[in-house]
């Protein structure tokens, strides 16, 4: 079989049409690309070359082996490329694995370099895989709001939170008093997932009172569900931070939930045997949790339902 070097050779005798200056092209001895050549001749099997003076010619054999070595090349170098693409993953890095929360002001905040700390990379999960991707090792941390504690994994409590409303500015529900399970029965909620999680609305809320919305829609974007709650499309539930996060919603209202609390954990999930570089970043998150909320994204004691109920601005 032939390498890469005797491709290169040949191509350059065909350039060139004497061995001494195609020797010179790459950089070799006229004796090194004399032996060069015939090793290329003893591996094909075959004559590539033929002599007439100080001439030397590609034999139909050589010729075809010779324009063959610039697609060789150009794929090569195209692997390369490919390579040294792929390849830009492997220094130490973190891969931080979030769901349909993804909108939040830390992300920015933890994006962002920093010197002696391992790159951090986002990572596009569906809420019910993301303890599976970092058990499975496909992400380094989760982020996401969680009922309970995971088991077998290391949890770092970023921030309580609780769940409410998310109404529509100019409904009657931005100006009644608490929201019950009765007075979204005819409404149309607006969910992430059809599929109910222990700890969240259906079980804590709806179900508690043997009641469910009559018209359930499914929308795996917070983006875009906030947006159709605003355009006065129907209403949801979501952990209290997520409304401040997304400020530019000012056509929708944070409402309280009747009766008591239904609190969550923010957390930063990880495995038992994670490396210094992802707890660490599990840190660096933490404060971007707390830097956020100094900003005012995300702050308990401001949109706690308890304490006020405003337009989000």
């Amino acid at each position: 079989m032939l390498d890469r070097a005797h491709l290169q050779l040949l191509a350059a005798l065909r350039e060139m049409g004497r061995l001494g200056d195609a020797a010179r092209r790459l950089h070799l001895s006229p004796s090194a690309a004399s032996h060069r050549l015939a090793e290329a001749e003893r591996r094909a099997g075959t004559r590539l070359t033929t002599t007439s003076g100080r001439t030397i010619r590609l034999t139909p054999a050589g010729e075809h082996l010779a324009n063959s070595a610039g697609d060789i090349e150009q794929q090569i170098n195209r692997a390369l490329l490919t390579a040294r693409w792929i390849g830009s993953g492997e220094p130490e890095r973190v891969r931080v694995a979030v769901g349909f929360y993804d909108t939040a002001g830390w992300l920015i905040d933890t994006f962002a370099p920093v010197d002696g700390h391992a790159r951090v990379e986002l990572l596009r999960f569906r809420d019910e895989d993301l303890l599976d991707a970092v058990r499975s090792g496909a992400a380094d941390l989760a982020i996401a709001p969680w009922s309970i504690r995971p088991t077998g994994l290391t949890a770092l409590t970023l921030a309580s939170d609780v769940l409410v409303a998310a109404v529509p500015a100019d409904s009657t529900f931005a100006t009644s008093g608490p929201i019950s399970p009765e007075d979204l029965y005819a409404e149309t909620f607006l969910t992430s997932d059809y599929r109910p999680s222990r700890g969240f609305e259906f079980h804590e809320f709806f179900l508690a009172a043997d009641v469910v919305p009559t018209t359930v829609v499914q929308v795996q974007s917070l983006e875009m569900l906030l947006r159709l709650v605003g355009s006065g499309h129907g209403v949801t539930i979501q952990p209290s931070m997520v409304m401040t996060w997304n400020r530019p919603h000012r056509t929708v209202v944070v409402a309280p939930l009747a009766g008591r609390d239904i609190t969550v954990q923010w957390m930063a999930i990880s495995r038992t045997d994670s490396s210094d570089a992802v707890r660490a970043a599990a840190d660096r998150i933490a404060k971007a949790f707390t830097a956020a909320s100094e900003r005012g994204e995300g702050s308990p004691e401001r949109f706690n339902p308890k304490i006020a109920r405003e337009p989000l601005a």
